[in-house]
């Protein structure tokens, strides 16, 4: 089992921002006299604009590239992800010669082929670190394996239905930019989490439907490269070459630190 990386929360002057920008005070019927009367922060009823939905998931950008531009190495999210990003690329590079790359379920294994093919490509990407990012990844990586089992060609490899078969490069390029937003959108909902639990007693939240980190994962989605359409420019490297060439950056455009984050 490898090291974890504990979560230690949002909690510079950018964080602060944007928790205040999630929430309003509530009116209150005078001021409180007790502890029993001072209400916890409690969720809004209705919907949040679409405007208000791009400030405060550019607020969230903000507050993260602040806090990685002062600490490179904060949360452990850059170096996480780089490192998932990587493997993830590796593992589908497999798939993409031989969709039966993880081989059939040992005679001990009492779940579907399905089942064992997640558990085998989460495990090759997300590995067996147990800190608050490393289950981002896990997430993220359970996700794009499900993308994976969505296309039939690859559900009749791994049931073993067919001789041989290979990964679609258009399927490779899709998993590859879900994974970096997934993550993202997972940090977000963690740190909208957090800033509830920071939140003032009386402070009435906003965003019931989790519009923000909804938002931030279309963002991210948006800035990632399609490495299917770059590898059309680029005929000396293959589009798996390609992408794991691009890791480092793409990580960098997920977390908003590049300027270069339009397609």
């Amino acid at each position: 089992m490898g090291t974890s990386i504990r979560w230690r929360g949002p909690r510079g002057a950018g964080w602060t921002t944007f928790r205040r920008s999630i929430g309003q005070l509530g009116g209150t019927a005078g001021m409180a006299r007790t502890p029993e009367e001072i209400p916890n922060p409690r969720q809004g009823d209705g919907p949040i604009s679409q405007r208000g939905v791009r400030t405060r998931g550019q607020r969230f950008f903000d507050a993260l590239e602040e806090e990685l531009r002062a600490d490179p190495e904060a949360f452990g999210l850059r170096d996480t992800m780089r490192a998932g990003a990587s493997r993830l690329v590796r593992a589908m590079n497999e798939l993409r010669h031989d969709l039966a790359a993880f081989g059939p379920p040992p005679a001990e294994w009492t779940g579907s082929d399905t089942e064992w093919f997640m558990s085998e490509f989460v495990t090759a990407v997300a590995g067996e670190r147990t800190g608050i990012i490393d289950a981002f990844v896990r997430r993220s990586a359970t996700r794009c394996a499900e993308e994976l089992l969505n296309d039939p060609r690859v559900r009749r490899a791994v049931a073993g239905q067919t001789r041989s078969s290979s990964l679609a490069m258009d399927l490779f390029c899709s998993v590859y930019r879900l994974f970096f937003a997934d993550i993202v959108t997972e940090f977000a909902k963690a740190a909208v989490a957090e800033q509830v639990k920071l939140a003032l007693p009386g402070l009435v939240l906003i965003d019931p439907g989790g519009q923000i980190p909804a938002w931030v994962g279309e963002q991210v989605a948006s800035w990632i490269p399609n490495p299917c359409e770059q590898g059309k420019d680029d005929s000396d490297r293959s589009v798996a070459d390609l992408a794991a060439d691009l890791v480092g950056d793409n990580v960098d455009r997920a977390l908003g630190l590049t300027s270069g984050t339009e397609t």
